[in-house]
């Protein structure tokens, strides 16, 4: 395995050769090289993309990869700066636990860290029951980190109790993956088809904010005679590149995707054969559709007729075209039905299976979809088996050395293992989450007494012996040292 320099660390050589990687932070996971830096030349030290030139060690740069397939070199700004996580002044490079007599986070070692963590978790599970001990993982984290992040809670720690953030990202998503074709298989085909296709309707998504690289594959799917239809209730920088922009009111996308369905119907444009054939519920699927006929989806949405109209011919009449949703859609009261009407949308029109068409989702996190596929989320075990399949526990079960009836059952999603700190769930332990800042309505931690509040129950704390103690594992960055 090639070596990867760290700040510090000096070079083997004059010139050393690029390290090939993948940027940490989006689902892109674009292809870059690191090279390390000396100290004082350009980007060493703390203060450039991998460091300064103020006399520290110094770090890397990044070097274009133009032969990855997925980016082509091209990078955004968080990619190019990415290296400076590694050098940064704010950066945990040290175990720090809370001292109960200052209540302060100060340095230790690792030996006390993990043994501080292991007593508490130990010891929550022997009061309280093992359920009582949650586990919080992230999109961040790799296969194999999840992999391993899911068998410790279930088979070391016993819980049924983890689930990751994932399911604040395309959890609706995933739901209406799985309602529909029985697999939960975000993009189901290479991005580069998106650039070979003849339509996309876009739903929710500004990639060229947030995923610049892959804006391309729009710009060459219009370069080479396709249209690009973008679903945004604004006028976005992507939105300005579309040849049909629907812009419906928030939270109406549900109403949206049933009316272009509708059109489909009642313009003849229904692949008979191919629903006939592949698809089952139908009916039903029709009937919710005719429900929702083109003046009444106007009022609800917004979306003047004609464009509607406009929408469906443009979708249809293409020799191939896809649907692709991100986050708009999905972080609805109604995300996995939204979702679940886009996809009837590309069944109805036989679009699914087909070359260069379909549905997909643009997932969000770097490893979001890798996360709950290796057994991060509360009902799964690894390979999307079921924790309540009795066949899929005895598999799981096998390879893990453990009897089928060891394994907990399901537990809380990431919503409602949150609102459990500090009543069901008394420790809980995080790695790669960031709850406190990202959660939809994050709970509440009091230094001062120790104790989670959850966002139901915000009381004011007394003080008392902390009940719930967090211990967190974030890589490769943390919270900011206490100051003097």
């Amino acid at each position: 395995m090639a070596h990867v320099p760290v700040p510090g660390e000096h070079s083997p050589s004059p010139d050393p050769a690029p390290v090939d990687t993948h940027c940490p932070y989006c689902s892109l996971q674009c292809g870059m090289a690191l090279r390390p830096v000396p100290p004082g030349g350009p980007g060493g030290g703390t203060d450039g993309p991998g460091g300064g030139t103020d006399g520290r060690p110094g770090g890397v740069e990044v070097v274009e990869r133009t032969a990855f397939p997925v980016n082509r070199g091209a990078l955004c700004g968080k990619g190019r700066t990415a290296p400076a996580v590694l050098s940064s002044r704010v950066r945990l490079t040290e175990p720090l636990v809370r001292r109960p007599d200052t209540g302060r986070l100060e340095p230790a070692t690792w030996e006390e860290a993990l043994d501080r963590i292991a007593e508490g978790l130990e010891s929550t599970g022997r009061a309280y029951g093992r359920d009582a001990v949650g586990v919080f993982g992230g999109g961040g984290l790799t296969n194999e980190k999840a992999y391993a992040l899911g068998k410790f809670a279930r088979v070391v720690l016993g819980t049924s109790q983890i689930d990751y953030n994932g399911r604040f990202c395309m959890s609706s998503a995933a739901a209406a993956h799985q309602r529909a074709f029985g697999l939960d298989r975000g993009l189901p085909f290479p991005l580069a088809d998106v650039s070979r296709t003849g339509c996309v309707i876009l739903v929710g998504s500004n990639l060229a904010e947030t995923m610049p690289p892959a804006l391309r594959y729009l710009t060459e799917l219009k370069e080479a005679g396709g249209r690009l239809i973008v679903v945004d209730p604004r006028r976005t920088r992507t939105a300005e590149q579309a040849d049909l922009h629907l812009a419906p009111r928030p939270g109406t996308d549900l109403a949206l995707a049933l009316g272009l369905l509708h059109l489909v119907v009642a313009e003849g444009r229904v692949d008979e054969e191919f629903v006939a054939r592949r698809t089952s519920g139908w009916p039903e699927a029709r009937a919710a559709a005719m429900a929702h006929w083109p003046e009444l989806v106007e009022r609800i949405t917004g979306v003047p007729v004609p464009e509607l109209r406009k929408a469906v011919t443009m979708f249809c009449d293409a020799e191939s075209s896809m649907v692709l949703t991100a986050r708009g859609p999905e972080q609805q009261s109604k995300g996995t039905d939204t979702v679940g009407a886009w996809i009837n949308l590309c069944l109805a029109t036989g679009r699914a299976g087909r070359p260069l068409s379909g549905y997909g989702c643009l997932t969000g996190q770097g490893n979001g979809q890798g996360g709950r596929e290796h057994g991060q989320k509360a009902d799964q075990l690894p390979g999307y088996r079921k924790l309540d399949d009795p066949a899929a526990r005895a598999h799981v079960a096998a390879v893990w050395g453990v009897e089928p009836d060891d394994l907990p059952g399901p537990g809380r999603s990431a919503y409602e293992l949150l609102d459990a700190l500090g009543r069901d769930v008394r420790a809980l332990l995080l790695m790669g989450s960031n709850p406190l800042v990202s959660a939809p309505a994050r709970p509440m931690w009091s230094p001062g007494c120790g104790r989670w509040t959850s966002w139901r129950s915000r009381t004011s704390c007394s003080r008392r012996p902390p009940r719930s103690p967090m211990w967190c594992c974030r890589w490769p960055s943390g919270p900011r040292r206490p100051g003097p």
